[in-house]
């Protein structure tokens, strides 16, 4: 069996950043996790629970990219985005925006009419709430800590540029796994809601027990290279014991908005290529 050697790792901070904030985001491991993507060769990626992107956006495209999510409202931001009829009036939504508490009520109590104001109310929601929550959103905006509106656009021009010639969609995620390729390289990064994490409070859409455990069964008759990411569980250990496990640990990005430290957590790395570290 082919082993792949991983490269020396590099900082967080050389990576482009995602224009989210996301619980469970992954900024702050991306030197962990994209070198285990670099050293396969690949012209074909997809991710079907990209989230807030922040392997997608640190991560140089290839040929063909497929980020998908389940998650309607943030899938349709990511459509503004890439959609360039579409993205030179939402962008322009943002000008002139304050964060405040007053404006993040009037905008999370705002009823919407068209996918352009649900992006905004969405993109809005997510940059001013705590850890990026939209659903059931709680003001986390903080000065001196939190972007303030003024770079929101600048983060929005960088994503649309990355998302040039993107697929993006609205699935679950079984049919993202299961799509045939015209290419023998695919490589898939996946991110799924963690087994032990507060779904009903970070997500519109639960993921059941039912759900990973066909998440399993999808990947391990899966014909592409795929690397996943889950906390560091008996349950997870169980699920993907004929598959690579590599335990790494990095800081969570869900307690920074109220001047709490970041947690460190353990998480596994999952594959089905056989690495060096």
């Amino acid at each position: 069996m082919h082993e792949y050697k991983i490269n020396q790792y590099i900082k967080s901070s050389d990576y482009s950043k995602s224009p989210f904030r996301y619980p469970g985001g992954k900024f702050y491991a991306l030197k962990h996790i994209i070198p285990f993507l670099d050293v396969v060769k690949h012209d074909e990626y997809r991710e079907p629970f990209v989230g807030g992107g922040s392997v997608f956006f640190g991560k140089k495209k290839v040929e063909s990219n497929w980020i998908n999510d389940i998650e309607p409202e943030i899938i349709n931001v990511y459509d503004q985005l890439s959609n360039d009829a579409k993205f030179i009036h939402f962008k322009d939504l943002f000008n002139n925006e304050i964060a405040s508490k007053d404006r993040h009520k009037q905008v999370r109590d705002l009823s919407v009419n068209s996918e352009l104001e649900r992006a905004f109310k969405t993109y809005y929601l997510n940059r001013t709430s705590y850890s990026g929550i939209i659903n059931k959103p709680a003001w986390g905006y903080k000065d001196g800590k939190s972007s303030p509106p003024e770079n929101w656009k600048n983060f929005l021009l960088n994503a649309n540029k990355k998302l040039q010639d993107v697929k993006v969609t609205n699935l679950d995620f079984e049919k993202v796994i299961n799509a045939k390729s015209k290419s023998k390289d695919v490589l898939m990064y996946l991110d799924p809601p963690y087994f032990l994490a507060d779904q009903k409070r970070a997500y519109t859409k639960s993921f059941e027990l039912n759900d990973h455990n066909r998440l399993m069964k999808t990947l391990k008759n899966t014909k592409y290279k795929f690397c996943l990411s889950y906390d560091d569980c008996k349950e997870i250990r169980e699920l993907y014991n004929w598959a690579n496990i590599y335990e790494k640990s990095w800081l969570y990005n869900t307690a920074n908005s109220n001047g709490e430290s970041r947690m460190k957590g353990n998480e596994l790395i999952i594959t089905n290529y056989s690495v060096i570290l």
